[in-house]
């Protein structure tokens, strides 16, 4: 349970925030990364309204328009102004829900314009090179096995870094299925390679250590929970030493997860399942990628292009 502290703010006011993250974090199922952005979203306009003795739970458009300007002048990037107006918009209207206030308006609450990115992915050939390329390098082997099968998960089955590294042991690949527990403490089924449990196989039977079947799955140099920093490194190195594309990053694997499979004509909706999206319009981004990879193509093999 995500708590807050009180700080320099009144009783009353934490009081009010509280039954929102509990309802976002049991009826919504949010993770606890997100309640803490949340969290901290709500608690940051709060002390702006402190500062400028305005009443915090009566905001009106010229209260938001300052607070927009005060996050400009703090240089906030747009997708940060973005998120901390989606997460008033959806606390005041939690208020308004549970009666806490009675009325508001909030079409007030207009984030900034953002640019649409698309998911940048890798060409296939370029992930087998580098997943080949981690057997020779010269660290201890079991190092290199145990990054190999993390980056295999990322693109084999499309997980999360954190999905990844959240694994127990006992939770390890074996047979045709993983079960994997994602955002929103949401469980989804992923039909695996036989690559992916061998290579996880393989990792562990090199692993120095005493692997816990409660413990994680994946160690640390020392024995300890692998940090994503430490695969985050290893992909930047691979990056460099291979002459891969800049945009490669653990996270760029499971996009290249999804357009390979959508390539390869899988249907839209199973990609969402298998990706674990709430939200069918989040995976459709990946179609995008496919028209604009098409287009390419078009207007360089065409002969009336």
């Amino acid at each position: 349970m995500v708590t807050l502290k009180k700080n320099n703010f009144t009783d009353y006011t934490i009081s009010i925030i509280e039954p929102w993250i509990k309802y976002l974090e049991t009826i919504r199922g949010f993770g606890t990364h997100t309640l803490n952005a949340y969290k901290r979203d709500v608690l940051d306009f709060l002390k702006f309204c402190n500062n400028e003795k305005h009443n915090f739970l009566a905001p009106n458009k010229q209260v938001i328009r300052e607070y927009l300007f005060n996050l400009s002048e703090r240089k906030l990037s747009r997708p940060t102004v973005a998120r901390r107006i989606s997460s008033l918009k959806n606390f005041f209207r939690f208020l308004l829900k549970d009666k806490t206030i009675s009325t508001l308006d909030v079409s007030i609450f207009k984030s900034p314009k953002l640019k649409r990115n698309f998911p940048k992915s890798i060409d296939s050939n370029l992930v087998t090179k580098a997943l080949f390329s981690l057997i020779d390098e010269k660290n201890h082997a079991w190092i290199n096995l145990r990054d190999r099968a993390v980056m295999l998960l990322l693109y084999g089955a499309g997980l999360r870094i954190s999905e990844a590294l959240s694994l127990k042991k006992k939770e390890a690949p074996r047979g045709d299925w993983l079960r994997v527990l994602g955002k929103g403490n949401k469980y989804r089924d992923i039909p695996l390679l036989p690559i992916i449990c061998d290579g996880v196989k393989d990792y562990l039977d090199l692993c120095p250590f005493n692997v816990q079947e409660d413990g994680p799955l994946f160690l640390g140099k020392r024995g300890g929970v692998l940090s994503p920093r430490i695969i985050q490194r290893r992909v930047e190195n691979l990056r460099y030493e291979l002459g891969l594309p800049s945009h490669t990053t653990p996270h760029a694997l499971r996009h290249a997860f999804a357009t390979h499979l959508l390539s390869g004509g899988a249907d839209l909706r199973a990609i969402q399942q298998l990706l674990g999206h709430s939200s069918l319009s989040t995976t459709q981004r990946y179609t995008d990628v496919n028209e604009t990879e098409l287009l390419s193509l078009h207007k360089a093999i065409h002969p009336r292009s």
